[in-house]
């Protein structure tokens, strides 16, 4: 559900929608990549982080993987992120694997309150991997 397009919101413990007007500007894994580059550059000054391309695939580098399992808004009145994130060196082994679970209650009610408590959730995730890569 998170590969889609529209915003989503959990209704129940069980039960997951996503909205067909409420849409993100962009592809969601586009963006969440976008802003999470964007905050470790800003916080952190041991990676210079960049977006996959054929020559970071193709040379020896470090590699940090973020999987979100979790992205949505909740029946709670929270904006919810979780998922793992993982360090890899050069020849590809694991050097630091961390979860991350983050609740972000809503100022208020309704679509743009989820839309910034996501984001002030997903600076809080930028700001945890900044100092466990940059100690």
């Amino acid at each position: 559900i998170l590969s889609g397009s529209g915003i989503v919101y959990q209704i129940s413990n069980t039960e997951t929608v996503a909205a067909n007007n409420n849409r993100w500007a962009e592809g969601l894994s586009e963006q969440l990549t976008r802003l999470i580059i964007s905050g470790l550059r800003e916080k952190q000054t041991r990676y210079w982080p960049v977006g996959t391309s054929p020559i970071s695939s193709t040379s020896p580098v470090q590699t940090l993987w973020v999987k979100m399992a979790q992205f949505n808004g909740s029946y709670t009145g929270d904006a919810m992120l979780a998922g793992e994130w993982m360090l890899f060196d050069d020849s590809g082994n694991i050097l630091l694997s961390e979860t991350f679970q983050i609740s972000e209650p809503l100022k208020q009610e309704g679509y743009p309150a989820l839309v910034d408590a996501l984001s002030v959730a997903l600076d809080n995730l930028t700001t945890q991997l900044a100092s466990t890569l940059n100690p």
